[in-house]
C-alpha cells in the first residue's frame, strides 16, 4: 500500500557496488520516505515551433506522432505557417502518449464481462493453479496473535477494518492526538534485504545476493509463499510465514490486468507506456531470478513484485534501507496527508507520526508521497475521485530531437549544466513550471554560430530556481534540478531565449502539444466523466480480506479508476491549453502595441 514519502531517489544497494540500473530505469521504486521519480516512457511526437530570436530562429509546422509498440499514432496538424521566410527550423520532441484503440472502453468492458475469450479464461485458470492457495488464508485473529506473541507488537490504538474502495485499513479504537507516535513496531519485526539474505533457505545464497534489492525481496517472498503448506509443516521454517499468509492475493495493480485492459483503459494517457514498461521489466526480472531459482514459479514471483510495489517502505533512519513492515503496511493513503512512517531512533521502533487527531471509528491515514492518480492506479490499483487529489498532474516529456543539426552540441551543453536531453515537466491545474518554457526555447533554437550553443544553454538554465511545482526537488537522476547551482540559487530563474518572440514560440508549441494530447483520448469527455462517476462495486467481506474478487468486480473497479485518471488528466490539459492560449493573445497584443 505504500510508496515514496519525503524525497525522490533511485535505489542503490549498500552491500554491492553494482548500480541497480535495471530498476532505476524501469521499476522506479515506489517506496515510503523516498520520492522515486516518475519516468514515464511514453510515445514520441515531433514538435516544430516558430519565432524569431536574437541569434536564433524558429519555424512552426505540424505535430507528427511516431508509432511505438506496434500502435498507430494519432496526430493532427497545426497548420501554422512560418512568420518569416528567413527563419530556419530547429526541432524538438514532445514525448506523449499516442496509443489509441479501435474499440471503445464500453465495448471492451462488455466483452470482458459477458464473453471472456479463451485466452483470458486460460490465463485466469493458470493463475489460480500457480499462486499458492495459502496466500490470503490467515485470519485476523491469527495475524493479531502472531503480531503480539511472535513479533512483540505492543497494544495498539487501532484495529484492522475493511473499506469498499481502499480494502484493508486501520481504524482508531481510541482518541489519537495530532503528532502522536503510533504503531511502535519492533525493528526485529520488519523484513529488509539483509533479513531476506539471512533467513532464505535457498541453496544458492551467493546467487541471491547478486540480485537487485527488489529481486532479493521478491525472491524471499515467493520462497516463503511456496513453503506455506501445512501438510509438511514447511512454513515452520520461516519466521514470516504468518505475515505472508496474511498478504492479499491481489492488489489490483497493472501487473494483474489483462494487457488488453492496459491498452484500452489507459489509451491516450501518458501512463500507458509506463504501465507496459512496468509489466515488461517485472517479466525480465522474473526471468533473471528463475535462471538460478527455477523452483520459484512465475505467478508467485509476479505476485511478490506486486506486493513490493504496493507495500515496500524506505526507512530513512535505518540508513534508507527498504523494508516490508507488517501492520504498518495496512495503513491507507489519503491525498494531502503529511503523516510519514520511519524508524524512531530512540526506541528503535517503526512509528507513524500523525498529522491530525483521530476519534474512535475514524480511519488513520499515512502518506504514500505526492503521487498523481495515474501512479496510484498503476502501483496500487486505486485512484481518488476526480478533484480529490491535489497532486494530480499530466507528465509532459520533452527531449532534444536527434535530427536537429545541433543535437550533439545541445546534449553536451545540457550535460554541462547537469540537465538531461530527456526531461519530464508536470502540468497541473494551478499551472506549469517556467522551466518547461526555458527548456523548450533552448531545444528549438538554431544559432547562427554553433559555438553559441553553450552560451545559450547557460542563459536559459544557469541559476534557475527550483519551484514547488516540480515536486520540491525531482529525483537527482532526472537531471533538471540536479545542478548544485540550481539547488543553491536564490531567486534567479534563467530565461526563455528569444525575448517576446521566444515566449510566443514556446507557448505555441505547448498549445499544440496540449491540444494534440487531448485528441488522443478514445472516449468523449462526457463519456469519461460518466464512467468516472460510476459506483464502485461492493465486495464480499471474505473477498476483501484475501484481496481477491470476481472478474466482473475487478473489471468494474479498473474501469471506474482508469476513467478517474483520464478525466483528471484531461482537466489539466484543458486548463493548460486555455491558459496558454490566453497568454499567447496577451503576448501578441503587447507585441503589436510595441511596434
Amino acid at each position: 500500500m505504500f510508496c515514496d514519502q519525503k524525497e525522490r531517489g533511485l535505489t542503490r544497494r549498500r552491500h554491492s557496488k553494482r548500480r541497480d540500473l535495471f530498476f532505476s530505469l524501469f521499476f522506479l521504486p515506489h517506496i515510503i520516505n523516498t520520492h522515486a521519480f516518475e519516468c514515464s516512457f511514453v510515445l514520441s511526437a515531433l514538435i516544430k515551433s516558430s519565432a524569431k530570436m536574437a541569434s536564433s530562429a524558429f519555424a512552426s509546422t505540424s505535430a507528427a506522432a511516431f508509432p511505438a509498440l506496434n500502435t498507430a499514432a494519432k496526430t493532427r496538424s497545426a497548420g501554422r505557417k512560418a512568420s518569416s521566410s528567413s527563419m530556419r527550423v530547429s526541432k524538438m520532441r514532445a514525448i506523449q502518449s499516442s496509443s489509441t484503440s479501435s474499440a471503445t472502453e464500453e465495448e471492451t468492458v462488455e466483452a470482458r464481462t459477458t464473453t471472456p475469450t479463451e485466452t483470458t479464461t486460460t490465463s485466469s485458470s493458470l493463475s489460480k493453479d500457480l499462486l499458492p492457495k495459502e496466500i490470503g488464508s490467515c485470519s485476523k485473529d491469527e495475524l493479531d496473535a502472531w503480531l503480539a506473541d511472535i513479533m512483540k507488537l505492543p497494544e495498539q490504538k487501532m484495529k484492522l477494518e475493511y473499506f469498499k474502495e481502499e480494502g484493508r485499513g486501520l481504524v482508531a479504537t481510541e482518541s489519537i492526538k495530532r503528532g502522536e507516535k503510533v504503531l511502535e513496531i519492533p525493528q526485529e519485526a520488519i523484513i529488509t534485504v539483509e533479513v531476506a539474505l539471512k533467513e532464505s533457505l535457498l541453496r544458492e545464497k551467493k546467487k541471491l545476493a547478486e540480485l537487485q534489492e527488489w529481486s532479493i525481496l521478491a525472491t524471499f517472498l515467493a520462497e516463503t509463499a511456496q513453503n506455506l503448506s501445512t501438510e509438511d509443516n514447511s512454513s515452520n521454517k520461516y519466521r514470516f510465514a504468518t505475515y505472508v499468509k496474511a498478504l492479499p492475493r491481489s492488489t489490483g495493480s497493472v501487473l494483474e490486468w489483462p494487457e488488453s485492459d492496459v491498452r484500452t483503459l489507459l489509451a491516450g494517457s501518458p501512463s500507458l507506456f509506463s504501465a507496459l514498461e512496468r509489466r515488461a521489466s517485472v517479466a525480465a526480472a522474473i526471468a533473471e531470478i528463475r535462471v538460478n531459482f527455477p523452483e520459484l514459479n512465475e505467478k508467485t514471483l509476479q505476485w511478490a513484485f506486486d506486493i513490493l510495489f504496493s507495500r515496500l517502505i524506505r526507512l530513512e533512519s535505518l540508513g534508507g534501507n527498504l523494508a516490508l513492515v507488517p501492520w504498518a503496511d495496512m495503513l491507507n493513503h489519503q491525498p494531502g496527508c503529511e503523516a510519514f512512517i520511519d524508524l524512531d531512533r530512540g526506541s528503535r521502533k517503526v512509528c507513524l507520526t500523525t498529522d491530525r487527531s483521530y476519534e474512535p471509528g475514524e480511519q488513520v491515514w499515512a502518506s504514500y508521497g505526492q503521487r498523481p492518480s495515474s501512479e496510484l492506479l498503476i502501483s496500487y490499483g486505486f485512484a481518488p475521485a476526480v478533484g480529490d487529489n491535489p497532486d494530480d498532474e499530466y507528465a509532459l516529456n520533452l527531449q532534444i530531437d536527434e535530427e536537429d543539426p545541433f543535437a550533439s552540441a545541445k546534449v553536451n551543453a545540457l550535460a554541462s549544466q547537469n540537465i538531461q536531453a530527456f526531461e519530464t515537466f508536470p502540468l497541473r491545474l494551478n499551472g506549469y513550471p517556467r522551466q518547461l518554457l526555458q527548456y523548450a526555447s533552448f531545444a528549438m533554437c538554431t544559432p547562427d554560430d554553433p559555438s553559441k550553443v553553450d552560451e545559450l544553454c547557460r542563459a536559459a538554465f544557469v541559476d534557475i530556481q527550483a519551484p514547488k511545482s516540480l515536486r520540491n526537488g525531482v529525483d537527482l537522476a532526472r537531471g533538471l534540478l540536479a545542478s548544485k547551482n540550481v539547488l543553491k540559487s536564490k531567486g534567479k530563474r534563467g530565461a526563455v531565449l528569444g525575448g517576446v518572440q521566444g515566449e510566443i514560440a514556446v507557448r505555441e508549441m505547448l498549445a499544440d502539444v496540449t491540444r494534440d494530447a487531448l485528441d488522443r483520448y478514445a472516449n468523449t469527455v462526457d463519456k469519461d466523466k460518466g464512467l468516472a462517476l460510476g459506483r464502485m462495486p461492493e465486495m464480499p467481506e471474505a473477498s476483501m480480506w484475501i484481496g481477491d474478487a470476481s472478474t466482473a468486480i475487478k473489471s468494474s473497479m479498473r474501469s471506474v479508476c482508469a476513467a478517474r485518471v483520464r478525466v483528471s488528466e484531461r482537466r489539466i490539459l484543458a486548463k493548460t491549453d486555455s491558459e496558454v492560449r490566453l497568454q499567447l493573445r496577451r503576448l501578441k497584443s503587447e507585441q503589436m502595441n510595441s511596434k
